[in-house]
């Protein structure tokens, strides 16, 4: 009976494909459903924006639990997220091949909490499953809230309890030719 329940419950786990986002200017990284992915692109030339991060994870006691590292393969093709970028300073400036680019950098922090649970849990602790990241943008124009990936990547997947906490520290590179 024990073998059955843990097929099943393997079973279960593998089903579950959440998302997990990081939001700049809020402290909500686990929201990712309400996120749209409308005007997202490839990044298929040197010329588009490049974007990057290393996923970290800390238990309750602060200790490091897992690493994972994510390259986005998707960015907003929109003027919003070059708006959103000059928010930022520019940490270094330099040329791959006669393209130009500014480095940014930004870390969000996310305290894992029981509602960011990803199944109803009666008999089982509180895991949350992340299979991409995503470096969100929220704001408003013309009066219109809007929320909006900025970049979006797959990761090779983390598992996180109830008061792990992970940090998402982005390095983003902005042509500027």
């Amino acid at each position: 009976m024990r073998k059955f329940c843990i097929s099943i419950l393997i079973l279960f786990i593998i089903c579950l494909i959440p998302v997990t986002n990081s939001y700049s200017q809020s402290n909500d990284v686990i929201t990712a459903p309400k996120v749209s992915v409308e005007g997202l692109k490839p990044i298929e030339k040197l010329s588009n924006p490049q974007a990057s991060a290393y996923v970290t994870i800390r238990n309750s006691n602060g200790e490091l639990v897992g690493i994972s590292h994510v390259h986005a393969k998707t960015y907003l093709d929109t003027n919003i997220l070059q708006l959103f970028l000059d928010k930022y300073e520019t940490i270094e400036n330099f040329s791959i091949e006669n393209q130009n680019y500014e480095m940014k950098k930004m870390k969000i922090t996310e305290y894992t909490q029981d509602e960011h649970c990803v199944f109803d849990r009666e008999f089982l602790p509180c895991y949350y499953y992340a299979f991409t990241t995503g470096l969100g943008i929220t704001g408003t124009i013309n009066g219109e809230f809007f929320a909006n990936y900025g970049f979006r990547g797959l990761n090779h997947s983390y598992v996180v309890e109830v008061n792990d906490t992970v940090d998402i520290n982005w390095n983003i590179l902005w042509p500027k030719n």
